[in-house]
């Protein structure tokens, strides 16, 4: 019974370490615009009804970034674009005209906007859709989310440990004084 609890044990501790080790790198690795990026993929999470029916709130979606040269005109894309007050918010634009810059810039006119191709995070087509993970991704990585689920518990076990340090140098420092006095 000690074992299968044992393992039970090991197997929760080892999801929230995958978990905790998640939301952190996904912390460490966003951009200026808030949004976790690895490489050419960024992490995007739908947190309104704005994009429905193709994405719903709560989704998290994963948009692989091609080249610039990858994305024609007519194409969906997702882009960054802020508003008066400075809030960035992301878009979902029909591209209607592609103008290269040089060889690295090109400047894309999004429903009637001319967008820098550096706020462009990708199209549509290289965009999987997980349903229900942004909210729970979302839960994670904010401050209150992250302090309950990942500090908090992270505090607990080195105070736990601490404990048992102490608790063990105890008993072993009561065997010593026992064998001190009775010889054994």
């Amino acid at each position: 019974m000690k074992s299968i609890k044992k393992i039970i044990t090991n197997i929760i501790i080892a999801i929230w370490f995958v978990i905790a080790l998640f939301s952190t790198v996904c912390l460490l690795s966003q951009n200026e615009f808030g949004t976790a990026v690895f490489g050419k993929n960024t992490l995007l999470i739908i947190d309104s009804d704005e994009l429905e029916p193709n994405y719903m709130e709560g989704d998290l979606l994963i948009i692989k970034r091609g080249s610039d040269s990858k994305i024609d005109v007519g194409e969906k894309v997702f882009y960054y674009n802020s508003t008066m007050n400075s809030t960035v918010l992301v878009y979902l634009g029909d591209v209607e005209k592609k103008e290269p810059i040089n060889k690295s810039e090109v400047t894309y006119t999004i429903e009637g906007e001319r967008i820098s191709s550096e706020y462009v995070i990708g199209s549509t087509e290289n965009t999987k859709a997980y349903h229900n993970l942004g909210t729970i991704l979302k839960v994670i990585t904010s401050q209150w989310g992250f302090l309950f689920f990942i500090l908090f518990p992270m505090l607990f076990a080195i105070i736990y440990e601490v404990m048992m340090i102490v608790e063990t140098s105890k008993k072993e420092s009561e065997e010593d004084k026992w064998e001190k006095e009775f010889g054994f």
